[in-house]
């Protein structure tokens, strides 16, 4: 007996003129936003105090947690990418946020602590470069943005539901 095995799978070119790549590009195309959002998040995050970042919390839950894991999300390749791709973000800051990124992961984990975020000189340096940087991006204002967030209370009901980006 003969199985063909394509059609079982259903394998199937959906479209010959395109390539998977391309229609991967086309579903990250359609989250360009919320991408972008994230980018500026992460880098609003380091501009703040200990305080700043503690007020955080109804929203990032653990924000020194958070601070770093919102960075890494945000320079996920095919996202970053897709920013400046689609010209979001002007092509010519690509290797200074990435110098950025690499500067937050250079952050000694002995001071990846509450205590240091608001006088170590790191923290501070950290802190200067986001400020010029996010100045140099056209952001004008140093509010991170939750339109994204769902936010739960305790028994996990929705207080506030963030955008459906999964659209």
């Amino acid at each position: 007996m003969k199985i063909n095995l394509k059609s079982i799978f259903g394998n199937k070119r959906t479209s010959p003129d395109k390539s998977s790549a391309e229609k991967v590009e086309i579903v990250h195309d359609k989250h360009v936003d919320f991408y972008y959002t994230n980018i500026i998040n992460s880098i609003i995050l380091y501009t703040f105090d200990a305080t700043k970042l503690e007020e955080m919390a109804p929203i990032l839950i653990e924000p020194l947690t958070e601070l770093y894991e919102e960075l890494e999300y945000a320079f996920t390749p095919v996202c970053f990418e897709t920013v400046f791709r689609l010209g979001v973000i002007d092509s010519t800051f690509k290797n200074e946020l990435l110098e950025f990124k690499k500067e937050v992961d250079n952050i000694p984990a002995e001071i990846w602590d509450w205590e240091f975020i608001d006088s170590h000189e790191t923290w501070i340096t950290i802190r200067n470069k986001a400020y010029l940087l996010l100045e140099k991006l056209g952001v004008a204002n140093r509010t991170y943005n939750d339109d994204f967030t769902t936010i739960y209370d305790n028994e996990g009901n929705i207080i506030r539901k963030g955008k459906n980006f999964g659209k």
